[in-house]
């Protein structure tokens, strides 16, 4: 009895235990899940606190950039964007050479990978990543006025382009940070008095610098000294009154003139507005001058950041040890950043592209790897594009989908990181990774089910959607060109469509392999490796898993086929990293362990019913012998006394 209290003791304790786990893993309301999203996504943007460059989000995008006293430039980016990734450096590098110019022209940037910016990149139209555009003062958005376009990404280039709309603006009597650009005229050659006319009293020298003819070395000399209160600098192309100053165009370009009208001359090691910046930061080192103290920008200071360092690193060991492994948590930020991100920045969706979306959702619908509440949101999503047969906009787009999910509890998703996907360093993998990711687990899907009859289903859509949703310009053009030149239209069955898509990972991983958006920790390789998969090669002499080295030759396709079914068969998907086991499917591991629980109840309780059951029947059949026997012995007992008395 002691015992069977006991396991009945334990058993209501596992009970306790399965219960308070479930309230351990409830959801993250969403309002959180969004402060904590739009946290991180500020922090994993491809600029940070230690560049130059100033950092918009929603929330001060109309403040720096509309109805300002000033200009901006502002840089459009997907952080996920290959193509960003690799001009990011240098848009840095302009940032920090064209720091000086902050209090005239700012240079900016926003990320329209974070899902809080989708409004803003999809009211400014931004069609291709990165595009670079320059605001002006006073600006005021309209239909037709998104900024001025900026179509070079050559720092050279840019730098000139921007001085020469700062020195078109008119300036108003509210731009006080805003630099005389002015030539310099022949009144102002008349006497050194004349120079400094319209001068405040703080101005103790004039630099007159020589422009050449088609050049805008002037005016981006005059903006790297804006925020020196006692110098002006004017520039000229006229060497006549260049000449004035002792400047004659080839050993003297530069000239600094005082109040009292002492005029040197200097050289400049290069024709360039740095080398003159240099030349001129000398003169003003030996005269003890200096610009006035900064000021504390808010868009360059560190965001707290929710990201545990610590963390990320388990994570990636964990990821580098299981190499072949496929993560529910990176199937799901794909399907996030699809329908939060990349789909709402559209503004009009119609015609082809419409198709591309329904397409897009009708295999998402059949194969995402959501739990219930997620696919009947999807379901419930596709539904509602294809009753639109004209045209959707982006922006009804999110609200359907922000309204579906509130409808359906904040459940769709389990997790809000990358896993498998993580990268080592900002702006590493991610999106594009899990997006790979997201596709060949539709392929295999599709290729084990009947939903059906058509092989270029996934394919289709996965086209349709790169063609016109995804936001990195160049991937998407790269994808396109491969996809014509491997026949992706030519492929009868479904597990050929597999290897398809496969095949083609593999020539992007080759093409990309140790360039600048390659992550050290997990480089491309051709896929699978040998220690991932020995018998995918039907020549293993190549033991290193190098993108040169592996000719398609080299694969046994039928063993590749069934080891691509088995890593993205859903029950071998890994749950590592997910934040709610709950609103997913029961794993088969977790399905016996429940079978598990359930069953010492069930054993238990029948085991013992059957005992008791079983003890009572022996019980009655020797109570009854029992009964019977003495009742017999009473009645015999007086006739063998008796019979015992007459013999």
């Amino acid at each position: 009895m002691t015992s069977t209290l006991g396991i009945y003791a334990t058993s209501a304790a596992l009970i306790a235990v399965s219960l308070l786990s479930a309230f351990a893993y409830a959801g993250v309301p969403r309002s959180s899940y969004e402060a904590l999203i739009k946290s991180e996504s500020q922090e994993l943007g491809l600029y940070n606190h230690t560049d130059k460059v100033r950092v918009l989000t929603d929330v001060n995008f109309k403040e720096e950039v509309l109805e300002r006293n000033r200009s901006i430039l502002v840089e459009f980016y997907n952080s996920y964007c290959g193509h960003c990734r690799k001009f990011a450096p240098t848009y840095k590098l302009l940032a920090d050479e064209l720091y000086d110019w902050r209090d005239v022209v700012p240079i900016s940037a926003i990320d329209c990978a974070a899902d809080e910016n989708n409004g803003i990149c999809r009211d400014y139209e931004v069609m291709a990543y990165p595009t670079l555009r320059y605001f002006g003062p006073g600006y005021a958005p309209s239909p037709d006025n998104y900024g001025i376009k900026i179509l070079t990404q050559v720092p050279d280039e840019i730098r000139s382009l921007v001085a020469e709309y700062v020195a078109a603006e008119n300036k108003t009597s509210n731009m006080t940070s805003w630099p005389d650009l002015k030539p310099l005229q022949a009144a102002h050659t008349v006497s050194t008095g004349a120079l400094f006319d319209g001068l405040d009293s703080l101005k103790k020298f004039v630099v007159i610098v020589y422009e050449p003819e088609n050049t805008t070395i002037g005016i981006e000399t005059a903006l790297h000294f804006v925020r020196y209160p006692n110098i002006a600098v004017k520039r000229t192309s006229n060497l006549e009154l260049a000449g004035k100053y002792q400047i004659d165009g080839s050993r003297y370009r530069i000239a600094t003139v005082s109040r009292q009208g002492s005029i040197v001359p200097y050289g400049s090691l290069h024709e360039t507005s740095l080398s003159y910046k240099e030349t001129i930061e000398s003169f003003l080192k030996s005269q003890h001058l200096t610009e006035k103290p900064p000021t504390n920008d808010p868009s360059l200071t560190r965001s707290s950041s929710v990201i545990d360092e610590h963390e990320n690193a388990k994570i990636i060991e964990e990821v580098r040890r299981n190499k072949h492994m496929v993560y529910q948590a990176d199937l799901e930020m794909a399907v996030r950043g699809t329908l939060y991100n990349e789909i709402p920045k559209s503004s009009h969706i119609s015609g082809e592209k419409l198709l591309a979306l329904q397409r897009f959702l009708g295999v998402l619908e059949n194969y995402n790897p959501l739990g219930s509440a997620g696919r009947k949101m999807i379901k419930d999503l596709s539904a509602y594009t294809k009753r639109h047969t004209q045209e959707l906009s982006g922006e009804d787009f999110e609200k359907e989908l922000k309204r579906l999910e509130d409808e359906h509890g904040g459940s769709a998703f389990s997790s809000k990181r990358y896993i498998g996907c993580i990268g080592s360093k900002t702006g590493l993998r991610g999106f594009t990774c899990s997006l790979w990711q997201l596709f060949h687990f539709m392929t295999v899907q599709a290729a084990t089910s009947d939903k059906s009859e058509d092989p270029l289903e996934v394919l289709q859509a996965m086209h349709g959607y790169v063609k016109h949703f995804f936001g990195c310009t160049e991937c998407s053009k790269h994808f396109q060109e491969m996809a014509m030149k491997r026949n992706i239209w030519n492929n009868p069955t479904k597990d050929e469509a597999v290897l398809w898509l496969w095949a083609a990972h593999n020539e992007v991983n080759q093409r990309l392999s140790g360039d600048e958006t390659d992550d050290p920790k997990f480089p491309k390789i051709q896929f699978p490796s040998t220690s991932s998969c020995s018998q995918c090669r039907k020549d293993t002499s190549h033991s290193v898993p190098s993108a040169a080295s592996q000719t398609p030759a080299n694969w046994d396709k039928d063993h590749v086929l069934q080891f691509l079914k088995n890593i993205h068969n859903p029950e071998f998907i890994s749950r590592y990293g997910v934040d709610n086991h709950d609103i997913l499917p029961p794993t088969l591991e977790k399905m016996r362990q429940k079978r598990m629980i359930s069953s010492v109840f069930s054993d238990m309780d029948m085991g013992m019913g059957m005992l008791l059951y079983g003890f009572c029947i022996v019980m009655l059949v020797v109570a009854f012998k029992l009964f019977a026997m003495k009742k017999g012995g009473y009645r015999k007992k007086p006739y063998a006394h008796n019979l015992l008395g007459k013999v």
